[in-house]
């Protein structure tokens, strides 16, 4: 019985050649983004430019690094299998991503806007609803869209990685570094960039998450550190001088680059002398993409407005620390029960299981 209990909140961690770090890196993710919203929630019931409002915004950006984050796992997950035909790969992403996203996505709508959008008469509006974008009722969905339209891209992008040597796959990196700041301070001086299509994709994120994860990494993996180190350092003086910081170290910033790279490899090193994860990282980490889906709502909806929750009650940081916790611990249950009951049930005839060689 208590093998059973354990076995629905961790699942089977006794995958063969498992990255420990993965399990923290997602754990990490899942706890930023959490606190990315909940500390924007608290900026913006304090004075702008106050002492209180630049911590806010420094934690803001430091919480912000789960997106980079999230795209970084994906393509050090996804991009070194080999010999997974597309057809397999994309029927269990749809498994995975795209059934989870559909079934939330309807329960936030019918959350916000009643029930009646269940009747098959409103199926079709709905339908292109979910193919428009993220809904208003969870704009967190965004990112999302993004992953999966990386899905699209990653046979492709595997094929390039697996067929061009190391030196090629690091230039490549140094590549997406340039465009990346062309794309963010040329415009600073009044020059059009042309390269925020390719930026804005998140495919070159994608790329440095699965170089991030490879040997291949290693010999700059200091670089990157100390990058990230003077990212924050010179961001946190311009948070603190006043300064917008949105136009700055945006998404795909070359700064937010550096600093979440750098997160990547500190928490990839630290995780060498370790055999197994504590029963919390595992259970946070199975259920980290379900806690992305429902977090906007328990946070708004159940945290804030049925609990009561006030972010700036018992000072802004125990008002932020309370509603984080409690924010995460509820969508990690909430996103347990609906994952293996609802979302069982629907991924069953998606289920089939063939081995895959790596």
């Amino acid at each position: 019985m208590l093998e059973k209990i354990k076995q629905i909140f961790i699942g089977n961690k006794n995958i063969k050649n498992r990255k420990i770090y993965i399990d923290d890196l997602r754990v990490i993710a899942t706890v930023f983004v959490i606190g990315v919203h909940t500390v924007s929630l608290a900026a913006s019931m304090t004075e702008y430019g106050s002492i209180a409002f630049r911590v806010l915004t420094i934690f803001n950006y430091i919480f912000l690094s789960c997106n980079l984050l999230f795209v970084m796992l994906s393509g050090a997950l996804l991009l070194p299998v080999k010999n997974e035909p597309a057809g397999i790969f994309f029927r269990k992403r749809f498994t995975k991503v795209a059934i989870p996203l559909v079934v939330y996505y309807i329960l936030y709508v019918i959350a916000k806007e009643g029930i009646d959008w269940l009747k098959p008469d409103h199926w079709f509006l709905m339908l292109k609803r979910i193919l428009t974008g993220a809904p208003v009722e969870a704009p967190h969905f965004w990112l999302v869209y993004v992953i999966i339209w990386l899905y699209v891209l990653t046979p492709f992008i595997r094929y390039i990685v697996h067929n061009i040597p190391d030196n090629v796959l690091s230039g490549v990196i140094g590549v997406i570094f340039i465009i990346c700041t062309l794309d963010t301070y040329l415009p600073l001086f009044g020059v059009k960039s042309v390269f925020g299509i390719v930026v804005d994709s998140f495919a070159g994120t994608f790329l440095f998450g699965y170089f991030l994860a490879e040997k291949c990494s290693r010999k700059m993996e200091n670089v990157f550190l100390m990058a990230g180190f003077l990212a924050f350092l010179e961001t946190c003086m311009w948070i603190w001088n006043g300064n917008n910081y949105v136009d700055y170290i945006y998404q795909n910033s070359p700064t937010m680059m550096a600093f979440s790279a750098a997160i990547f490899i500190l928490v990839k090193r630290l995780a060498v002398q370790k055999t197994k994860n504590s029963f919390f990282v595992q259970w946070i980490s199975r259920y980290s993409y379900s806690i992305l889906l429902i977090h906007w709502g328990v946070l708004h909806f159940v945290v804030k407005q049925k609990l009561h929750v006030d972010v700036l009650s018992g000072g802004i940081a125990g008002g932020c620390i309370v509603m984080m916790v409690l924010t995460l611990f509820i969508s990690a249950f909430g996103a347990m029960i609906l994952d293996n009951t609802l979302l069982k049930w629907l991924q069953i005839p998606f289920s089939r299981k063939k081995k895959i060689k790596r």
